[in-house]
Order: structure tokens, then sequence, then C-alpha cells
């Protein structure tokens, strides 16, 4: 007697990453650190990487029926189907709206002007800050996206309250800024607040292990400065919008903050 055995293989067992890479360029130039990624069809992030300092990537996808995404500051996106196309050449057009208008002089790097909270834990939140002129400065504050946002678009506020609810300074950030993989230094994912949004939840954020991040600068004045120094007791939060601008993410001036800022404005006024 002859037995036959049937086997049925899933088609996922034959799922396989293929290799694709290019060059993303504009004008005849490589763009240093475009944001290259693998998207789905619900823009959901599969796989990222970023351009060298020629503008030339290597990234393994999921296959030929996701997209590539790719985006740089200041750029127009790029969006195509990945199909049976192995070597890119991507030429990105300048974005009129976009327009990066700051240049900086001096940045400095703090983990000691602003926490989060986590389960009655205090947590140092990093962020940064440019001297744009004598005048005009810019915080840098990390704003954790959902693997499907595209950008954190140029206009999003940043509203520092008393505890009153009364608005000290209102600001918005001065450029678009794109997502980038991987964590800050320090950071707390707890720290928005609560929302009727289900993409708000835990679980929309990213679907793989990394996190992604936007570094957006909100534009602030020497006297916006000095009056936070001066009012530093009656700040209760400063608010920053999340991605999409429907509510808000919430930090916390640190137990050092008014001394740590005026550090910061004498090493930049130096």
């Amino acid at each position: 007697m002859c037995i036959i055995f049937l086997v049925c293989i899933s088609p996922l067992c034959h799922a396989q990453k293929i290799n694709i890479s290019g060059q993303v360029s504009n004008n005849g130039q490589g763009i240093i650190n475009a944001q290259v990624v693998e998207i789905d069809q619900n823009l959901r992030i599969l796989n990222q990487t970023n351009t060298d300092d020629q503008g030339f990537f290597n990234l393994k996808v999921s296959g030929e029926n996701t997209s590539i995404r790719v985006s740089a500051e200041g750029m127009k996106k790029y969006v195509c189907k990945i199909g049976i196309t192995r070597k890119w050449n991507i030429i990105l057009e300048k974005d009129s709206s976009t327009n990066v208008i700051y240049t900086y002089k001096k940045k400095i790097e703090t983990s000691k002007l602003l926490v989060g909270h986590l389960n009655g834990r205090i947590v140092p939140q990093i962020v940064w800050i440019e001297q744009l002129s004598d005048t005009t400065y810019a915080l840098i504050i990390p704003v954790r996206v959902y693997n499907g946002v595209e950008q954190y678009p140029k206009g999003r506020m940043l509203c520092i309250q008393n505890f009153k609810g009364h608005i000290l300074i209102k600001t918005e950030n001065i450029e678009t800024a794109v997502p980038y993989e991987g964590r800050p230094k320090t950071y707390d994912p707890h720290v928005r607040t609560t929302s009727n949004y289900s993409m708000d939840n835990e679980t929309s954020f990213t679907s793989n292990s990394n996190d992604y991040f936007c570094y957006p600068r909100f534009i602030l004045s020497r006297n916006d400065l000095e009056i936070l120094i001066n009012k530093n007791k009656e700040i209760s939060i400063f608010a920053v919008d999340t991605s999409r601008g429907d509510n808000f993410w919430k930090f916390y001036t640190g137990r050092n903050f008014a001394k740590e800022l005026q550090k910061i404005l004498k090493k930049l006024s130096k």
C-alpha cells in the first residue's frame, strides 16, 4: 500500500526579507541623515534606517507589497510601493512650507530642567536649549510619537501654565520635525494626559521593540526665560502638543529648575 502524506505549508513560512539600497539626493547632492522607512498599508513603520554622509542607505524590508517612505527636514516626502525595485535613486524636492529658519550659535544639553512622573517616581527628561541670537532661544523637547506619524508639524504649541491654570508663556515650534527611531537618553513614556482616543493607548505607539521620537524646537525669548526663572515656583506644567495636536504631553520643572536655567543662560552668553 502506498501512503501519500499531504503537507500544507503556510505562505508565511516562505516570507523572506529582501534588501534594498540606493541614494537620497537633492540637486545632485546626497542628503545626510534622511529617514528611510518601510511602511505597511496602515502606515505602521516596519523597518527603518537613515542615510549616511553621502546620502546612501541599505534597508532590509519585509517584501514587495509594502512601501518605502523617505523624509528629511525641509523636503517633501517621497512614498512609493517597493515592488521589484532593489536599487533606488530618490530625489527629494524642497518644501517651501517647511523652511528651516533657524541657525544656532550654541547648544546645551541638560536633564535638570524638566521631569516626568511614573508611578510616583520622578524621571528626568533630557532637553536642549539653543541660542539662536542674542535675544532668541529654542527649547528642544523630545516628543514620543506612535508609528503611524509621518511628522511633527510646524506650529504645534508649548503652553507653560501656573498652578491656577493660567498660561504664563505660549509658543510654537518653528519647523516641521521628522520622527527618528530610538529613545533619547532619558524619557518617560507615561507623561501624556489620558485621552479618549484609542491611538493614545500604549499599544498604539510602536508595533516593534523600538520607539520613535520627534525633536521640535519651541521659540523662547530672553525675556521668556527670565520670566521662568523669576516665577519658577508658580510653574505647574510644560504642556506640549502631541503630533496630532488633540491632547498634551505634560512635563514638570525639576527641583533646581531656576538655578540650572540661570547656569545655562550664563554659558550661552559667554
